[in-house]
């Protein structure tokens, strides 16, 4: 199981150590996720007037959330509330995501088939949700992911659960612990660095991809390894003026391969220019998970042989897909452990008019990045984490339920692309 702490940082330059900060504000609702801003920010503005009234000032306010907490959701209510300026950003931001790791249970909840309802120790709420795809959500979106319980196992062990949680998110910095014991300097000085928190769905999938490249590279370019790793750094330098929606660079730059590539941990980007056929997508699928819990397929629809799937050696697949049953929207690949869904993800932003584009130039230029031709953004993205992959076999096999050209043509047609 994890936890999640998220840290608002609070503009100001007094410092109060924690045993001065006794003002506690428990929410009603018990739960910061899920739709409840007002609530959330309430709290905030009923914090803040506490403080004015005993003349402090709060360096920080840490929002501490259940096992079951939904980091993603807690990101978008405050990206929600800048667009829209809400006053309370003005003195509160989102300046650090931190994930608590029990390690003694990570490899049994990861491989776990059963919903957080059946588990009530991990909190309320997060009904028939699979405990994998809750798991990866709160390890992928955190700034500092703090392996406790590591008393409890191994050196070795130890070791290969930072390999995945560094391979799962790049972006973080893995820190193994004991009964929580952390110097808050290494989350909160001037020195720590939180990048997940500043980002938007889009960017963070930017980073991923980003990450999974740099890794690609590596370890394709290890036997010249010292040429590779300057040119990749120049080449970092010279792209640095990136703003706090895209965060690619950052993610190549923190991507520690070394840890991951000694486990045999290895990413790559599956990116293609056409949409998948929605039957051949479905049978493909089919034929690959070996999984109990598939959102696509019916129990009687199971292959009975796994053993040839693929997918067997992928820790983690992720990322945007175009399928051609439909021209705006963007679906969205998610496969962890005994989970693996297909969901809408929105529009993809060539079918999104562009007086309603972001008006500031950066963002707008992080989206042109990814057109290509009339389809525009519309593509297969899709990040493969896993040890001992076959890329070959996942990629031809994935071609095959790609559109042909004469589909193509036909697809053309019915979309009146030219």
């Amino acid at each position: 199981g994890t936890d999640k702490s998220s840290g608002g940082g609070d503009e100001s330059g007094k410092k109060n150590s924690t045993a001065d900060l006794t003002d506690t504000i428990e929410l009603a609702n018990g739960c910061a996720c899920c739709s409840i801003a007002d609530e959330l920010f309430d709290s905030f503005e009923n914090l803040l007037n506490i403080a004015k009234k005993r003349g402090i000032v709060y360096d920080r306010i840490v929002l501490e959330n259940s096992g079951v907490a939904e980091p993603q959701n807690i990101r978008d209510q405050f990206n929600d509330a800048r667009a829209v300026g809400h006053p309370l950003v003005e003195k509160v931001h989102l300046d650090t995501l931190v994930t608590v790791v029990d390690s003694a249970t990570f490899i049994k909840d990861y491989s776990s088939k059963a919903p957080v309802a059946a588990r009530p120790e991990l909190g309320e709420g997060g009904g028939m949700r699979p405990v994998v795809d809750l798991l990866v959500e709160q390890i992928e979106c955190a700034d500092f992911i703090l392996l406790n319980k590591c008393d409890l196992l191994d050196e070795k062990t130890v070791e290969s659960l930072e390999a995945i949680m560094t391979s799962l998110n790049p972006l973080a910095r893995v820190i193994p612990c004991e009964h929580g014991n952390v110097e808050i300097d290494e989350m909160f000085g001037r020195e720590a660095a939180a990048l997940v928190s500043a980002l938007n769905t889009e960017a963070h999938h930017r980073g991923s991809v980003a990450a999974a490249k740099a890794a690609h590279d590596e370890k394709k370019n290890e036997h010249h390894h010292h040429h590779h790793e300057h040119h990749h750094d120049h080449d970092h330098k010279h792209h640095h003026h990136h703003h706090h929606d895209d965060c690619s660079e950052c993610a190549s730059k923190r991507q520690k391969t070394t840890a991951a590539s000694r486990f045999g941990i290895v990413s790559f980007v599956y990116e293609r220019r056409k949409p998948f056929h929605p039957q051949r997508l479905k049978d493909l699928v089919l034929r690959w998970m070996p999984v109990t819990h598939n959102k696509e397929v019916e129990k009687h629809d199971m292959p009975d042989d796994l053993s040839a799937s693929p997918i067997k050696t992928v820790l983690r697949s992720k990322g945007f897909m175009w399928i051609s049953n439909s021209h705006s929207t963007a679906f969205y690949w998610s496969h962890a452990g005994q989970h693996f869904e297909i969901r809408d993800e929105g529009e993809w932003w060539a079918a999104v008019p562009e007086k309603e584009w972001p008006e500031d130039e950066a963002p707008k230029q992080s989206i042109l990045a990814d057109f290509d031709g009339v389809y525009g953004d519309r593509r297969q993205e899709i990040v493969f984490i896993g040890a001992g992959m076959d890329e070959v076999a996942i990629c031809k096999q994935l071609d095959s339920a790609l559109l042909t050209d004469e589909e193509m043509g036909q697809y053309n047609t019915q979309y009146n692309v030219k």
